[in-house]
């Protein structure tokens, strides 16, 4: 019943329902109340005698709400607390940040602090008082090993006072009168099944336990751990951060049960993956980074990076997954990324322990980002986005089943095709393949239930909405007087070449009349094509305009030259200037450099190109341009 009285000191929470006695009895005796004995605090009233004892029974009351509250949201690091070497090889540093423990504590860091891990005595003292271990841990100086760098909330009291006696005949005494909140680092060891192995195999086989296999080592739910280290006799052989760092954010953000794993713990996986992926990347620059993943991971995640050099551009090739794995290769625009991985993370890792059997129907993708505005390019010269990739491992023989062995021996034997790297379409995909800057290409795991859409037909080009488009072009291009020029490009272009010649110039970046001068230089300068009917002459196809619209593709384009035109008008009101500058058949070039450069050079380049383009010196002109694009890069 709710109790009608307001305002009394024996109100509660108006959340809350007041029971009177009777009913409480009653609810008692059926077993329907549950009481947490947590959640005790004192009932206060007027004419009621306070000790210490009310006022810290209320304290512990509202850290066990507090604690509830932050078990809510999950255990795991908020933000920060990103662990890293120190300035020595014995040292780590850890980054400021906000975590909450399993047990609903919250660890704040409000500055980084640098950790000297040869302070054993002070290590040893915190092991020791929160029981995580029986015995004093070696020397420092000799500890080797795994171990879990965490943080743990601590309290200590101090600022004594002056404690006033209680009874007629006590004395003043002097007392601690604050409790003071902390955080402790300290250090819980790992224990492994491969203390006999190296280092770098046992963080492979530990990432194995961990992502795959889901083991847990007990690390007390009072601590936040933030990143797993090995220690050889004191020295540091590496710090993996997301082998146990998990994000606070995930932890509740899973798919629907049925044995998935939580999404902080498929994130962690990927992170850690990358990082060791980095270390290994380094290790083997002056090697060669061909290898096979199994020779430094016993487990990858269902998505993330590897090497370009792991796939052979010559026979396409693949070394880096089991030959039981069937892995594609596919061009992807960069943008599209993400959401792939993200959809690969509802996928299981790959367990790289497993034999052939286990692993064939492990189906993989391999993706090239390429930039979105290449899309088209790229289509014109290819018949399909994806390839398969074979196997480069060895022993392949030996892995073939025996039906397949018998089969072999009745067929003919063919002769091996070697495949011409001249070929267009491998060209384009060798082009493809050494496009990353970083040399790093990204792979997911694909479901093996596939869905293809076959069609039949040919490709149309619709024309409809664009008209009025295409008649603000017309109109664009008398008023910079380029229509006799852009009509013959026209009766001499295919349809197919036409329509992307008017999709080019129709964007807003060709409102620069150096820029659509440049592309109808370009245009003109095409290589024709060869007649092979009677039809009228055709000298542009489709291939030729799309080269030229991948140079000017880029999405800032147009920014350079206007503020080159802000320096000087000149840029785009003398004809000389902008036809000598369409002449370099360098536009795009200018464009990025004049993008590149600081505000302070920008006008003295300004200067030069136009001493340059007033005169009509075009080769000086080109020659300027390439040494300072190169210059930019």
């Amino acid at each position: 019943m709710f109790n009608p009285t307001k305002g009394s000191a024996r109100d509660t929470f108006p959340a809350r329902e007041r029971v009177d006695k009777d009913l409480l009895d009653r609810m008692m005796n059926e077993g329907t109340i549950i009481i947490d004995d947590r959640r005790r605090r004192p009932l206060y009233f007027d004419g009621r005698f306070l000790a210490a004892r009310d006022l810290t029974r209320e304290q512990n009351y509202f850290l066990s709400r507090q604690a509830d509250l932050g078990r809510a949201g999950g255990a795991g690091v908020v933000h920060g607390l990103m662990v890293s070497q120190g300035a020595t090889a014995t040292s780590i540093r850890i980054e400021n940040g906000h975590g909450v423990t399993s047990a609903g504590e919250s660890i704040v860091l409000d500055r980084s602090l640098t950790i000297e891990l040869a302070n054993v005595t002070e290590l040893q003292r915190l092991d020791l008082a929160f029981g995580i271990s029986r015995i004093p841990s070696e020397s420092s100086l000799r500890r080797s090993g795994l171990y879990v760098v965490a943080l743990r909330a601590i309290e200590f009291t101090a600022n004594p006072i002056v404690s006033y006696p209680t009874s007629i005949t006590g004395n003043r005494s002097i007392e601690d009168g604050d409790i003071v909140e902390g955080v402790a680092v300290t250090l819980i060891p790992y224990r492994d099944e491969g203390a006999n192995i190296d280092f770098l195999s046992r963080r492979a086989r530990i990432a194995r336990e961990i992502f795959v296999n889901r083991a847990t080592r007990g690390i007390p739910a009072a601590a936040l751990p933030i990143a797993m280290i090995a220690l050889d006799a004191g020295v540091l052989r590496w710090i993996d951060p997301f082998m146990v760092r998990r994000e606070v954010g995930p932890e509740h953000g899973t798919t629907i049960g049925l044995g998935f794993a939580p999404r902080a713990l498929r994130e962690a996986h990927l992170f850690q993956y990358e990082a060791h992926l980095a270390e290994v990347v380094e290790q083997r620059a002056k090697r060669g980074l061909r290898f096979a993943a199994s020779e430094h991971f016993q487990s990858l995640p269902p998505g993330g990076r590897l090497p370009a050099a792991a796939i052979n551009p010559v026979d396409f090739t693949q070394i880096y997954f089991p030959a039981a794995v069937d892995v594609d290769l596919s061009l992807v625009p960069a943008d599209e990324i993400p959401v792939l991985l993200e959809e690969s993370l509802l996928l299981p890792p790959i367990d790289l322990t497993l034999g052939s059997d286990e692993l064939d129907s492990t189906a993989v993708q391999i993706l090239i980002p390429i930039a979105r505005e290449r899309v088209r390019l790229l289509s014109n010269s290819l018949t399909s986005f994806t390839r398969e990739l074979k196997s480069a491992a060895p022993g392949l023989v030996a892995r073939r089943k025996p039906l397949e062995s018998l089969m072999a021996l009745n067929l003919p034997r063919l002769t091996s095709v070697v495949l011409n790297p001249t070929a267009t379409t491998d060209r384009v995909w060798a082009e493809a393949l050494g496009a990353p800057a970083d040399g790093m290409l990204w792979y997911v795991r694909r479901r093996n239930l596939q869905f293809k859409s076959e069609f039949v037909g040919a490709t149309v080009i619709a024309v409809g909405g664009e008209l009025k488009s295409e008649q603000l072009l017309i109109d664009h291009i008398k008023e910079v007087g380029l229509t006799t020029r852009f009509d013959k490009l026209t009766k001499t272009s295919s349809a197919s070449a036409e329509a992307e010649m008017v999709s080019l110039l129709s964007t807003e970046k060709f409102t620069s009349r150096t820029l659509m001068e440049g592309a109808i230089r370009e245009l003109e300068s095409l290589k024709p094509v060869e007649q092979t009917t009677t039809e009228p002459k055709v000298t542009i196809e489709k291939a030729g305009v799309l080269k030229v619209a991948d140079r000017f593709s880029s999405p800032q384009l147009g920014e350079g030259l206007s503020q080159l035109e802000n320096i000087d008008e000149r840029f785009k009101s003398d004809n000389k200037v902008v036809k000598t500058l369409a002449a370099t058949e360098l536009v795009p070039e200018l464009d990025r450099i004049a993008r590149k450069l600081p505000a302070a050079e920008r006008k003295t380049f300004a200067d030069t190109v136009l001493e340059h383009a007033a005169t009509g010196k075009t080769q000086r002109l080109s020659e300027l341009i390439v040494a300072k694009n190169k210059e930019v890069n």
